[in-house]
């Protein structure tokens, strides 16, 4: 067996075998691989074998239960996988949020005197966090759920749209004259090292965001400078929380985008055309996002300088003190939008980057 034939029959099993749940795909390269095995023994080639066993997607079919399925085998392992980590960073982000605010608010209605009210406030907070459980738990299942529901459909319907590319090579022996014959030529190679995209850079990227959209949603006045203010702990948000209902709803899109991008980058696994351009259109809208949350919206505190100058009752020397008297919202604006720019750059170059280098055909 030449190093082609061995190349095929790697690339063959690799496309069955990513199909299937991780605790199957061991099992099913052995089978395979003694299958195939078997097959040449009895005197046909390696195409001919491969193109007996058929198109892998289909041969994957054969140890996939799809009866009635909303996420397939293909995709299940990883879904499970990242609700259980987006559930329980949304879970303990709503409860460290509640105890939080429970012991603030004790603190400001007993004086200072943690004894008491204090203890009855954290368990109010904890108690309301209750509802903030439900309603974000309920909301991380659903957004997650739907992800990968959507991947699952469109994941048929690209492979049905990918049957109808042929060339004139598919003209005769493997052409019937109503759709292509799948033929070992058609499998695409292994994917290099270097192509393969980190879970663990994905997963930490859904985790930002689900943490940071949950403290947007349920807290966003700890977003700001922390004063103690005698036995009192002050807090001056630096978001406009008059305008909130406003603002929020562009914050929340923004992150969904960038969500739909991270949860693409973990289910295809590798650099390719279609990661390469949701990488490109999702920078480009959150950066749209950004400049119209930045530029075009009520987006700071009006009042951030004049409360910290209140609460610091003219103490001077201070590093508040030289926020507030530096403290101007279109030029921290303008930083942010720098910023967002420059690290959205580089995210896209990078994928750009590893794709044109590394990347293989989009995944079917």
């Amino acid at each position: 067996m030449n190093g082609r034939d061995r190349e095929l029959i790697n690339r063959y099993i690799y496309q069955v075998v990513r199909r299937l749940p991780r605790d199957q795909r061991g099992e099913v390269s052995l089978e395979l691989q003694e299958l195939i095995g078997d097959m040449l023994e009895a005197g046909a080639s390696v195409e001919e074998v491969l193109s007996k066993l058929g198109d892998p997607a289909k041969f994957a079919e054969k140890y996939q239960d799809r009866s009635h399925c909303l996420i397939g085998p293909e995709y299940y392992d990883n879904y499970l996988w990242l609700l259980r980590i987006v559930l329980t960073c949304v879970i303990a982000t709503v409860v460290i949020v509640s105890v939080i605010q429970g012991i603030r608010d004790g603190i400001v209605m007993s004086d200072g005197d943690m004894t008491g009210a204090a203890v009855m406030a954290v368990g109010t907070g904890i108690a309301n966090g209750f509802t903030g459980i439900f309603i974000s738990g309920l909301s991380a299942f659903g957004g997650v759920t739907l992800a990968f529901a959507v991947m699952e459909r469109r994941k048929i319907r690209f492979e049905m749209k990918k049957e109808k590319n042929w060339t004139v090579r598919d003209l005769g022996d493997n052409f019937t004259g109503k759709e292509r014959i799948w033929t070992p030529g058609n499998l695409s190679p292994i994917p290099h090292k270097k192509a393969l995209i980190s879970r663990g850079d994905s997963i930490a990227g859904i985790v930002f965001i689900m943490i940071f959209g949950v403290l947007l949603i349920f807290a966003p006045q700890f977003f700001g400078a922390v004063i103690r203010d005698g036995e009192v702990i002050r807090t001056v948000p630096v978001f406009n929380l008059d305008r909130w209902n406003i603002i929020l709803p562009f914050f929340i899109l923004s992150l969904v985008i960038g969500l739909a991008d991270e949860v693409l980058h973990l289910v295809v696994g590798h650099y390719c055309r279609l990661v390469m351009i949701s990488s490109i259109v999702t920078g480009a809208l959150q950066m749209i996002l950004l400049f119209f949350l930045l530029k075009a919206f009520p987006f700071w505190n009006p009042d951030f300088a004049t409360e910290l100058e209140l609460y610091l009752g003219g103490k001077n020397g201070t590093g508040l003190n030289e926020i507030v008297m530096r403290w101007n919202g279109d030029f921290v604006s303008n930083c942010l939008l720098a910023l967002g720019l420059a690290l959205t750059l580089l995210e896209v170059g990078s994928t750009v980057y590893h794709t044109l280098r590394y990347g293989i055909e989009d995944p079917v």
